[in-house]
């Protein structure tokens, strides 16, 4: 028990990198919800609508439709990592992401996506929306990036909301060790699993890993009589054609777990591409439109699911 006791004191004082705290969430499980989004995923999916989650470490965003051009974080700069020639504004490879630069700048043009944090402290900031959780049954939402890519801490944090009776629910991809994931997911009061394509060719193509780890998981995850939803994000052209969603209906029909969400593709998140200076894959893909999304759910639903298109 001291050995037991001393472990989880020292996983209460490790820090997890996290980039953003949403309040009110109603979209990520039962109730108001506050929404802990971890950085760092094993997976990059083409759609990915959070692409400064993917990196473990803190990184810089730059705006520069809200940039001045005062050159104020080229004085700050103590690496002299950025340089402004001919209006534009330059970050090099010597950036070590300390943030100097967007303390100076007004105009809130230059951000760093990702701070670390103990869990007390990620704790405390759960707990001022306590009394929203107890009036509509909801709690808190472990999301990302992957929060299995820092599983100590979501161990530790999940634990810790449980001690004070806070209802948690796990948003994952399901790629982690098979020991890893149960012993996170298990914690859980309700996992949202993310399913995003059968077809393993076509899911390492798209999202860069084999789906093997991530159905077997799956499977393993259900059979313990478990709460799940499966989420399939629903993308026109990459997993929607019929034969696809019958290779969804088939797998899940054959599964404990009932219940299943779709999520229509959005272009919400293409502008954090240009921000970090990263391409965006999908440019030219469309949302799905109303009679797509209802041509899944109704294949699944004859298969015996229960499904809500999440709009």
């Amino acid at each position: 028990m001291a050995l037991a006791s001393h472990q989880a004191e020292v996983a209460a004082e490790s820090t997890a990198v996290i980039f953003n705290i949403m309040r009110f969430s109603t979209q990520d499980g039962p109730g108001i919800r506050t929404t802990v989004f971890f950085k760092g995923c094993p997976l990059s999916c083409w759609w990915c609508h959070n692409p400064e989650s993917q990196r473990l470490q803190p990184e810089l965003l730059y705006l520069e439709e809200h940039c001045r051009h005062c050159g104020d974080c080229v004085l700050a700069c103590p690496q002299h990592a950025i340089e402004q020639v001919d209006g534009t504004v330059r970050t090099s490879a010597l950036c070590r992401r300390c943030g100097q630069c967007t303390e100076v700048c007004q105009a809130e043009a230059r951000q760093i996506a990702g701070r670390r944090m103990t869990v007390g402290e990620l704790v405390a900031e759960i707990e001022r929306d306590l009394i929203f959780f107890e009036e509509s049954g909801g709690g808190v939402t472990l999301s990302g990036g992957e929060p299995l890519a820092q599983p100590r801490f979501v161990s530790a944090l999940l634990g810790a909301c449980r001690e004070r009776g806070i209802g948690t629910v796990l948003d994952t991809c399901g790629y982690a060790p098979s020991g890893v994931f149960l012993t996170v997911a298990l914690a859980a009061d309700l996992v949202l699993f993310d399913l995003k394509l059968m077809d393993p060719v076509k899911h390492k193509q798209y999202t860069g890993v084999s789906n093997r780890r991530i159905l077997g998981n799956l499977e393993e995850l259900v059979t313990r009589g478990r709460p799940v939803t499966v989420r399939i994000p629903v993308m026109p052209g990459i997993n929607d054609a019929d034969d696809e969603i019958r290779q969804f209906a088939r797998y899940l029909s054959e599964l404990p777990a009932r219940q299943v969400e779709l999520l229509p593709y959005h272009h919400i998140g293409a502008g954090k591409y240009k921000r970090l200076g990263l391409p965006y894959r999908l440019p030219d893909a469309p949302r799905p439109s109303a009679a797509d999304l209802a041509r899944f759910r109704d294949a699944l639903t004859r298969a015996g699911l229960n499904v809500r298109v999440r709009l």
